[in-house]
């Protein structure tokens, strides 16, 4: 079938992501063929693939940027249903099996001409007739398309432009639309019910009720009563049957708060719901069914608590499918001006009060001050700036003592550069910095050995040298004591200095 047929007239756009020969000769290949294609360098890909009507992502991961499987995975998150083929000028069977597991569509090789520049590929144009036909006989509402903003992050607290709180936004609207228990972690007065308001605003249970219980402001008797309900004379007072709060909330979201508090044996019954979708009322012995999306939260540890057996693992696992961790708003300063904006709005129009002007000394203020009551302490504050304004300008002085007067410890900027150590602050750091400090601290791991650094690394021996020759004049730094360096399980020098005895082996026996 041609694949112009295939489009029914319809020509699907496609964003091509890599360098300018490669997006030039597939640019003119996709077009040859009836489709239209974009071009976006790595920079600006993320935002063209979240914001473009697109029929597929064209990526090129090569060798030695790794900005580009970061890109890969950033678009699977924005947009899981857009389709992205993954091309490589030196593509490996372990990398192929990396990104499948990660969901990309395809991944095939870079078709060579005889001069070396990238040439039309047929396994290209066979993965563009799958998704072509896939398309044509898709309904209109199943197809990809420019993925909608969960509802309520406008107006639910749910703005910021700081990295923490990016990745927060980008997961909400990721687990929204789907079924997914979600377990989100956060300091009280961090936002975590309105992240769980949003979760469910931005969900196909939108429609129905959505119903928030504090688990730590009930007793247990009484909790067991409110979630499940109970039976008529089940007990003292209970002059007749009562619905709970997995009932109220069937076709919608319940959501648990403080669900660490709750005692072991009331955990095994959330654990049977959670599993089962079925639960008896107090009292009671016929079995309950409910459809309802479980949203838990906690300020508390429940690995720990788990390890010192004060949570059910197994309930603990199940709720640990989908984590959003909340930041504290001391780290996420950036938004700060934001929320003040968005608060004040608010609480202007529910108080019927004219909205103050904030002078500068304010914001400098707010943004040095630790928050130790979060983004609820800053509502607090601005409710009473809103009170006491009168319509005019508010000051310093117009703030609570405990933010006025409270000491101030600067903050250490999260601006991609060093630590006094030489490692980079991997918030927001640049990769180039993250690259510099792996290179340097494997090429000292490896005994000074750039062909060594390169086999560690899976870099091309041509690589290693460049940057070395680029990261080592950089103000006559090396890399820190290879000791300091952190990781997942163990530091990943360590690592590095475990597999220089085998690498120096095979080097030896090459030579």
């Amino acid at each position: 079938m041609e694949l112009r047929a295939a489009l029914n007239n319809d020509p699907l756009r496609y964003l091509l992501i890599g360098d300018s020969l490669f997006q030039r000769a597939y640019g003119r290949l996709l077009r040859a063929h009836g489709f239209e294609a974009a071009d976006a360098d790595e920079d600006a890909a993320l935002e063209a693939a979240e914001t473009r009507e697109l029929a597929g992502v064209v990526l090129l991961l090569r060798r030695g940027a790794p900005s580009a499987l970061s890109l890969f995975e950033a678009i699977r998150r924005a947009r899981p249903a857009l389709p992205v083929l993954v091309m490589s000028y030196q593509p490996t069977v372990a990398e192929a099996v990396k990104l499948m597991q990660l969901g990309a569509h395809a991944y095939a090789p870079v078709a060579l001409d005889a001069s070396g520049v990238a040439a039309p590929s047929q396994e290209l144009l066979d993965n563009l007739r799958s998704i072509a036909q896939a398309h044509s006989t898709q309904p209109q509402s199943q197809r990809p398309s420019t993925p909608e903003r969960v509802r309520p992050l406008d107006g639910q607290g749910l703005v910021g432009r700081s990295v923490p709180m990016r990745a927060v936004l980008r997961d909400v609207a990721l687990v929204a639309p789907t079924r997914t228990t979600v377990l989100i972690l956060g300091e009280t007065g961090s936002g975590k019910e309105r992240i769980a308001q949003a979760i469910h605003q931005g969900s196909p249970r939108r429609g129905a009720s959505f119903v928030a219980v504090n688990c730590a402001a009930i007793s247990e008797t009484l909790l067991e009563s409110a979630l499940f309900g109970h039976e008529k004379g089940a007990f003292s007072g209970a002059h007749c049957r009562r619905e709970g709060l997995f009932k109220i909330a069937d076709g919608g979201t319940l959501f648990l708060d403080e669900i660490g508090e709750t005692s072991p044996a009331l955990q095994a019954k959330l654990l049977r719901v959670l599993q089962e979708r079925q639960f008896e009322r107090v009292g009671g012995t016929t079995p309950v069914s409910t459809d309802v999306r479980v949203v838990a939260a906690t300020n508390r540890d429940l690995r720990q608590m788990v390890a010192e057996r004060a949570f059910r693992p197994d309930l603990f696992y199940r709720l640990n499918v989908m984590v959003i961790q909340v930041p504290p708003l001391r780290d996420r300063r950036d938004d700060i001006e934001l929320l003040v904006s968005q608060v004040l709005g608010r609480l202007s129009f529910e108080l019927g009060i004219p909205r103050p002007r904030i002078g500068p000394e304010i914001l400098e203020r707010f943004a040095e001050y630790g928050w130790p009551g979060n983004v609820r302490e800053l509502e607090n504050v601005l409710e009473r700036l809103l009170v006491v304004s009168q319509d005019r300008t508010v000051g310093l002085e117009d703030l609570p003592a405990e933010v006025r007067e409270a000491d101030v410890t600067p903050q250490p900027a999260v601006d991609g550069g060093a630590t006094a150590d030489g490692r980079p602050v991997i918030p927001g750091a640049s990769f180039r910095e993250i690259e510099r400090h792996a290179i340097l601290a494997t090429y000292e791991a490896c005994g000074q050995s750039p062909s060594r650094t390169a086999h560690v690394l899976g870099l091309s021996p041509r690589t290693v040298h460049y940057r070395l020759r680029e990261y080592r004049g950089e103000a006559g730094r090396r890399a820190p004591p290879l000791s300091t360096w952190p990781s997942r399980d163990e530091p990943w020098p360590a690592r590095a200095r475990s597999l220089a005895p085998s690498v120096r082996a095979s080097h030896t026996e090459t030579t």
